[in-house]
Protein backbone atom coordinates (compact mmCIF):
# COMPACT_ATOMS: atom_id res chain seq x y z
CA UNK A 1 0.00 0.00 0.00
CA UNK A 2 2.84 2.23 0.81
CA UNK A 3 4.62 2.29 -2.36
CA UNK A 4 1.55 2.17 -4.29
CA UNK A 5 0.90 5.52 -2.66
CA UNK A 6 3.99 7.08 -3.73
CA UNK A 7 3.73 5.62 -6.97
CA UNK A 8 0.51 7.18 -7.14
CA UNK A 9 2.16 10.77 -5.97
CA UNK A 10 4.81 10.64 -8.28
CA UNK A 11 2.33 9.97 -11.16
CA UNK A 12 0.40 13.24 -10.42
CA UNK A 13 3.55 15.13 -9.86
CA UNK A 14 4.69 14.37 -13.29
CA UNK A 15 1.44 14.56 -14.78
CA UNK A 16 1.41 18.36 -13.42
CA UNK A 17 4.99 19.23 -14.38
CA UNK A 18 4.32 18.34 -18.24
CA UNK A 19 1.53 20.99 -18.28
CA UNK A 20 4.23 23.25 -17.50
CA UNK A 21 5.41 25.86 -14.65
CA UNK A 22 4.13 28.06 -13.07
CA UNK A 23 5.92 31.56 -11.98
CA UNK A 24 5.14 34.77 -10.90
CA UNK A 25 7.00 37.75 -11.93
CA UNK A 26 7.36 40.76 -9.23
CA UNK A 27 9.35 42.62 -11.34
CA UNK A 28 11.75 43.73 -8.54
CA UNK A 29 14.96 42.55 -10.18
CA UNK A 30 14.13 44.55 -13.24
CA UNK A 31 15.53 48.02 -14.51
CA UNK A 32 13.69 51.42 -14.18
CA UNK A 33 12.46 52.41 -17.86
CA UNK A 34 12.97 49.16 -19.51
CA UNK A 35 10.15 47.42 -22.14
CA UNK A 36 10.85 43.96 -21.08
CA UNK A 37 11.21 41.53 -18.26
CA UNK A 38 12.75 37.87 -17.93
CA UNK A 39 11.24 35.29 -16.02
CA UNK A 40 12.00 31.73 -15.71
CA UNK A 41 13.85 31.71 -18.76
CA UNK A 42 11.55 33.61 -20.81
CA UNK A 43 11.76 37.23 -22.17
CA UNK A 44 8.24 39.35 -22.50
CA UNK A 45 7.81 42.84 -24.14
CA UNK A 46 5.88 45.22 -22.68
CA UNK A 47 4.42 46.78 -25.97
CA UNK A 48 2.80 50.02 -25.70
CA UNK A 49 -0.77 50.54 -27.42
CA UNK A 50 -2.03 54.05 -25.81
CA UNK A 51 0.00 55.49 -23.50
CA UNK A 52 4.29 54.93 -22.55
CA UNK A 53 4.13 51.69 -20.23
CA UNK A 54 7.44 50.28 -19.16
CA UNK A 55 9.20 48.90 -15.38
CA UNK A 56 8.66 51.71 -12.80
CA UNK A 57 11.06 51.69 -9.86
CA UNK A 58 10.91 55.21 -8.87
CA UNK A 59 8.61 55.01 -5.87
CA UNK A 60 9.12 52.51 -3.37
CA UNK A 61 6.15 50.40 -1.84
CA UNK A 62 3.84 51.30 -4.01
CA UNK A 63 4.14 48.09 -5.36
CA UNK A 64 2.09 45.01 -4.45
CA UNK A 65 3.85 41.26 -4.95
CA UNK A 66 0.37 39.37 -4.06
CA UNK A 67 0.73 39.18 -0.49
CA UNK A 68 2.54 42.85 0.59
CA UNK A 69 3.94 46.22 -0.65
CA UNK A 70 7.07 45.90 -3.04
CA UNK A 71 8.68 48.36 -5.17
CA UNK A 72 8.83 47.70 -8.89
CA UNK A 73 6.14 47.66 -11.27
CA UNK A 74 4.72 48.46 -14.78
CA UNK A 75 3.22 51.39 -15.40
CA UNK A 76 2.10 54.70 -17.52
CA UNK A 77 3.83 57.31 -15.37
CA UNK A 78 0.35 59.54 -15.51
CA UNK A 79 0.99 59.52 -19.19
CA UNK A 80 -1.90 61.93 -20.75
CA UNK A 81 -3.17 59.22 -23.69
CA UNK A 82 -6.48 57.87 -22.88
CA UNK A 83 -7.72 54.89 -23.35
CA UNK A 84 -4.14 53.68 -21.79
CA UNK A 85 -3.46 49.97 -23.23
CA UNK A 86 -0.52 47.81 -23.33
CA UNK A 87 0.99 44.36 -23.90
CA UNK A 88 2.79 41.31 -22.40
CA UNK A 89 3.62 39.91 -25.12
CA UNK A 90 6.68 36.51 -25.37
CA UNK A 91 9.49 36.17 -27.36
CA UNK A 92 10.75 33.15 -26.59
CA UNK A 93 7.75 31.01 -25.18
CA UNK A 94 3.89 30.51 -25.35
CA UNK A 95 1.85 31.06 -21.64
CA UNK A 96 -0.96 30.76 -19.68
CA UNK A 97 -2.03 33.89 -17.68
CA UNK A 98 -3.35 32.37 -13.78
CA UNK A 99 -3.35 35.97 -12.41
CA UNK A 100 -2.08 39.48 -12.01
CA UNK A 101 -3.06 42.39 -10.09
CA UNK A 102 -4.02 45.75 -11.18
CA UNK A 103 -3.83 49.43 -9.89
CA UNK A 104 -6.83 51.58 -11.33
CA UNK A 105 -7.15 55.30 -10.97
CA UNK A 106 -7.53 58.52 -12.52
CA UNK A 107 -4.10 60.36 -13.39
CA UNK A 108 -4.08 62.23 -10.04
CA UNK A 109 -4.19 58.78 -8.31
CA UNK A 110 -7.40 58.97 -7.26
CA UNK A 111 -8.90 55.19 -7.03
CA UNK A 112 -12.34 56.04 -6.32
CA UNK A 113 -13.19 56.88 -10.14
CA UNK A 114 -15.33 54.67 -12.42
CA UNK A 115 -14.28 52.74 -15.06
CA UNK A 116 -13.80 48.85 -16.91
CA UNK A 117 -10.38 46.94 -17.92
CA UNK A 118 -10.83 44.80 -21.07
CA UNK A 119 -8.15 42.01 -20.55
CA UNK A 120 -7.60 39.85 -24.40
CA UNK A 121 -5.42 36.86 -25.00
CA UNK A 122 -4.04 36.33 -28.26
CA UNK A 123 -1.49 33.62 -30.27
CA UNK A 124 0.25 34.93 -33.50
CA UNK A 125 -2.32 37.77 -33.46
CA UNK A 126 -5.36 35.75 -33.75
CA UNK A 127 -7.61 36.52 -30.19
CA UNK A 128 -8.20 33.05 -27.71
CA UNK A 129 -10.78 35.33 -25.46
CA UNK A 130 -11.44 38.85 -24.64
CA UNK A 131 -13.26 39.61 -21.46
CA UNK A 132 -14.28 43.34 -19.81
CA UNK A 133 -14.35 43.89 -16.17
CA UNK A 134 -16.58 45.97 -15.14
CA UNK A 135 -16.67 46.23 -11.16
CA UNK A 136 -15.09 44.89 -8.18
CA UNK A 137 -12.20 47.00 -8.27
CA UNK A 138 -10.06 48.32 -5.44
CA UNK A 139 -11.37 52.03 -4.03
CA UNK A 140 -8.99 52.45 -1.84
CA UNK A 141 -5.32 51.66 -0.90
CA UNK A 142 -6.74 49.21 1.47
CA UNK A 143 -5.16 46.01 2.61
CA UNK A 144 -3.83 45.63 -1.06
CA UNK A 145 -1.58 48.86 -1.69
CA UNK A 146 -4.78 49.60 -3.88
CA UNK A 147 -4.33 46.65 -6.28
CA UNK A 148 -7.24 44.48 -7.71
CA UNK A 149 -6.32 40.76 -8.26
CA UNK A 150 -7.62 40.16 -11.95
CA UNK A 151 -7.68 36.13 -11.06
CA UNK A 152 -7.96 34.52 -14.78
CA UNK A 153 -9.33 31.09 -13.02
CA UNK A 154 -12.91 32.90 -12.97
CA UNK A 155 -12.89 35.76 -14.76
CA UNK A 156 -16.74 36.74 -15.12
CA UNK A 157 -17.51 33.33 -14.26
CA UNK A 158 -15.33 31.78 -16.78
CA UNK A 159 -12.12 29.72 -16.53
CA UNK A 160 -9.09 31.35 -19.51
CA UNK A 161 -6.11 30.36 -17.26
CA UNK A 162 -5.85 26.85 -19.84
CA UNK A 163 -5.82 29.13 -23.01
CA UNK A 164 -1.78 29.63 -24.50
CA UNK A 165 -1.13 32.64 -25.83
CA UNK A 166 1.91 34.61 -26.79
CA UNK A 167 0.54 38.23 -25.97
CA UNK A 168 -1.94 39.38 -22.88
CA UNK A 169 -3.07 42.49 -23.97
CA UNK A 170 -5.17 45.07 -21.14
CA UNK A 171 -6.99 48.38 -21.56
CA UNK A 172 -8.44 50.52 -19.39
CA UNK A 173 -11.22 52.60 -19.94
CA UNK A 174 -13.53 55.39 -18.58
CA UNK A 175 -12.16 57.25 -15.24
CA UNK A 176 -8.79 54.60 -15.40
CA UNK A 177 -6.07 56.78 -16.99
CA UNK A 178 -3.72 55.23 -14.77
CA UNK A 179 -2.81 51.73 -14.87
CA UNK A 180 0.08 49.66 -12.96
CA UNK A 181 0.58 45.76 -13.02
CA UNK A 182 2.31 43.64 -10.53
CA UNK A 183 2.63 40.10 -9.53
CA UNK A 184 2.24 38.79 -12.73
CA UNK A 185 1.32 35.16 -12.31
CA UNK A 186 1.70 32.79 -15.51
CA UNK A 187 2.32 29.16 -16.63
CA UNK A 188 5.44 28.23 -19.04
CA UNK A 189 4.15 26.02 -22.11
CA UNK A 190 7.27 24.21 -22.73
CA UNK A 191 5.77 21.99 -24.56
CA UNK A 192 8.02 19.04 -23.21
CA UNK A 193 5.84 15.98 -22.24
CA UNK A 194 7.32 13.94 -19.65
CA UNK A 195 6.68 10.76 -20.06
CA UNK A 196 7.27 7.47 -17.55
CA UNK A 197 7.91 3.75 -18.43
CA UNK A 198 5.73 2.49 -15.60
CA UNK A 199 2.63 4.58 -16.22
CA UNK A 200 0.95 5.89 -19.03
CA UNK A 201 -1.16 9.37 -17.45
CA UNK A 202 -2.99 9.89 -20.43
CA UNK A 203 -3.20 8.96 -24.28
CA UNK A 204 -1.96 11.01 -26.68
CA UNK A 205 -4.08 12.08 -29.56
CA UNK A 206 -0.90 12.40 -31.70
CA UNK A 207 2.74 11.38 -32.24
CA UNK A 208 5.44 12.89 -34.52
CA UNK A 209 8.32 11.28 -35.27
CA UNK A 210 11.04 10.73 -36.04
CA UNK A 211 12.57 13.64 -33.50
CA UNK A 212 15.28 14.77 -34.21
CA UNK A 213 14.50 15.03 -37.83
CA UNK A 214 16.26 16.51 -40.84
CA UNK A 215 13.03 17.66 -42.41
CA UNK A 216 10.81 14.79 -43.10
CA UNK A 217 8.49 13.90 -40.01
CA UNK A 218 5.04 11.72 -39.71
CA UNK A 219 2.30 13.17 -37.37
CA UNK A 220 0.21 9.92 -36.39
CA UNK A 221 -2.85 11.62 -35.03
CA UNK A 222 -6.08 9.73 -33.50
CA UNK A 223 -8.33 12.46 -35.40
CA UNK A 224 -8.23 15.19 -37.84
CA UNK A 225 -7.03 18.50 -37.33
CA UNK A 226 -4.64 21.38 -38.03
CA UNK A 227 -1.14 20.99 -37.23
CA UNK A 228 0.65 24.61 -36.47
CA UNK A 229 4.42 24.71 -36.26
CA UNK A 230 5.34 27.70 -34.15
CA UNK A 231 9.40 29.23 -34.04
CA UNK A 232 10.46 29.34 -30.24
CA UNK A 233 9.44 33.04 -30.01
CA UNK A 234 5.44 32.07 -30.43
CA UNK A 235 5.18 33.08 -34.52
CA UNK A 236 3.42 30.39 -36.31
CA UNK A 237 5.59 29.29 -39.59
CA UNK A 238 3.26 26.75 -41.24
CA UNK A 239 -0.31 25.37 -40.60
CA UNK A 240 -1.14 21.83 -42.36
CA UNK A 241 -4.27 19.50 -42.39
CA UNK A 242 -3.68 16.23 -40.89
CA UNK A 243 -6.03 13.09 -41.18
CA UNK A 244 -6.73 10.34 -38.65
CA UNK A 245 -4.00 7.50 -38.74
CA UNK A 246 -0.37 8.37 -40.62
CA UNK A 247 0.38 12.14 -42.61
CA UNK A 248 3.77 12.61 -43.82
CA UNK A 249 4.81 16.31 -43.42
CA UNK A 250 8.67 18.21 -43.85
CA UNK A 251 10.14 20.91 -42.11
CA UNK A 252 13.15 21.08 -44.64
CA UNK A 253 12.98 24.76 -45.47
CA UNK A 254 13.10 25.80 -42.06
CA UNK A 255 16.79 25.93 -40.32
CA UNK A 256 18.60 23.94 -37.82
CA UNK A 257 16.33 24.90 -34.28
CA UNK A 258 13.81 23.91 -31.92
CA UNK A 259 10.05 24.30 -33.01
CA UNK A 260 7.04 23.60 -31.80
CA UNK A 261 3.92 21.69 -33.39
CA UNK A 262 0.71 21.89 -31.70
CA UNK A 263 -2.06 19.54 -33.34
CA UNK A 264 -5.42 19.88 -30.99
CA UNK A 265 -4.36 20.55 -27.91
CA UNK A 266 -1.19 19.26 -27.60
CA UNK A 267 2.52 20.85 -28.44
CA UNK A 268 5.53 18.86 -29.33
CA UNK A 269 9.06 20.36 -29.13
CA UNK A 270 10.94 19.05 -32.56
CA UNK A 271 14.30 19.41 -32.81
CA UNK A 272 15.29 20.17 -37.11
CA UNK A 273 19.19 18.95 -37.23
Amino acid sequence: MKSTTIFTICSLLISIFSFGQTSTEQFETESNGSTSFTDNGVIFNIISHVSVFDIQSNYPGTGWNGTANDNRYIDNSSNTESPPSFSIRTTSNLFKVNKFWLFLSSLELDLNVTGSITVTGKLSGVTKFTQTKTNGFATSLGSTNGYTLIDMTNLNGQNYSNIIIDELRITANGGFRYVGLDAFTWVKDSGIALNTTETKVSKKEASIYPNPTNGPLTIHSEKSSEAKIYSTDGKMLKAVQVQKGSNEINISEFPKGIYFIKTANESTKVIKN
